[in-house]
């Protein structure tokens, strides 16, 4: 059947919120017997008639997309709910029950339904369902290469979800975690090529996740069959290069133990360099202290010291007298002058 197809590019921005979705999806699969909605099914039944093929996979075909519509509205109820009864979340809710209606039809029937067709005569025939009528308008066709990509990635994420669940859990068998380590490996070379350049929305989200995979880090759960730090790598390219667990405490205490060692080592060559001073230092002052006193004693250079010293000893003693003179005053210097007698001739005119 020839659908139409509205959007140029999906939007994935619900990707951001793809954990608490997958958990209201697995809830939704759980409780597919405990609820019944008690909707109406005729247009389903109509559908076939008019376009099925007669056969019995037609019957199966009808059975399944009946639960898948008892789902659904779990799911729209569940998602109004959780903003009490309100609204749903932005568009991010509208973009998850859009793309979740699409993938779960086109599983069951991937030839014969146009999904927006299909929603239409949903809301006709169950008018009464009012969270439904919420989306009135809001559900279009995904093309099927676009919803290719939109399932790898939802279902990388259900692996995730997995590996997390494993490794929260003190009950699970951690040897698990490697099993679905290697399904998501699987399901990323399925689309890892469509993403060259890293310019779609796909690819952005894509990114995110392998990122969101790589941060996972194994050392702390002591695996049997699986010594790395990290799980397998997603491009199967840089397994040889993961770091065994203990490799990166070893590294780092190596660098540590080197730095010590060579900072005692700068320190004990530092102590040494300076005892070596001291002792050239006190040695080289005792040398010349002697060789000094054997010129002094022994030749003629000691009498010539005393000489001079003598001489110098002459000198400083007549400038000490000389200092002494100049220190006395003179005989001048203590006379009053208001005491001066006046010898004055004077001359009779």
């Amino acid at each position: 059947m020839c659908c139409s197809y509205e959007v140029d590019e999906e939007k994935y921005e619900f990707f951001k919120h793809i954990d608490d979705y997958i958990k209201y999806d697995d809830l939704a699969v759980q409780n597919e017997v405990i609820h019944s909605y008690n909707l109406n099914f005729n247009f389903i039944q109509k559908h076939y008639e008019a376009h099925g093929s007669g056969k019995e996979e037609d019957e199966q075909k009808f059975v399944d997309l009946k639960k898948l519509c008892n789902k659904f509205v779990y799911l729209v109820d569940t998602l109004s709910k959780r903003n009490e009864g309100s609204t749903f979340n932005a568009d991010y809710d509208i973009d998850y029950l859009n793309y979740w209606l699409n993938s779960r039809i086109h599983e069951i029937d991937p030839g014969s339904i146009c999904k927006k067709v299909f929603f239409k005569n949903f809301i006709v025939d169950n008018i009464t369902k009012e969270n439904l009528n919420k989306l009135k308008g809001k559900i279009h066709d995904i093309e099927e290469s676009e919803l290719k990509k939109m399932d790898a990635l939802y279902t990388l994420h259900k692996f995730y979800n997995k590996i997390d669940k494993i490794i929260s859990s003190s009950e699970s068998n951690k040897e698990d975690v490697i099993q679905q380590a290697h399904n998501c490996v699987e399901m990323y070379k399925t689309v890892k090529d469509k993403c060259p350049d890293n310019r779609t929305k796909f690819c952005n989200k894509l990114k995110s996740f392998q990122q969101k995979y790589e941060a996972i880090s194994l050392c702390n759960y002591k695996l049997e069959n699986w010594k790395k730090e990290k799980l397998p790598s997603l491009t199967g390219e840089n397994d040889i290069s993961i770091q065994d667990c203990g490799s990166s405490a070893n590294a780092t205490e190596r660098p540590l133990a080197q730095v010590s060692g060579a900072e005692d080592q700068r320190i004990g060559e530092s102590s040494n360099i300076d005892m070596n001073n001291i002792t050239i230092g006190a040695a080289s002052t005792i040398g010349i202290s002697f060789i000094c006193f054997i010129f002094y004693r022994f030749t003629s250079f000691g009498p010539w010291i005393r000489s001079r010293i003598s001489k110098n000893e002459n000198i400083l003693g007549i400038l000490g007298e000389d200092m002494n003179y100049f220190s006395h005053s003179s005989e001048y210097d203590h006379i009053d002058p208001e005491n001066m007698s006046y010898n004055i001739a004077y001359n009779s005119v």
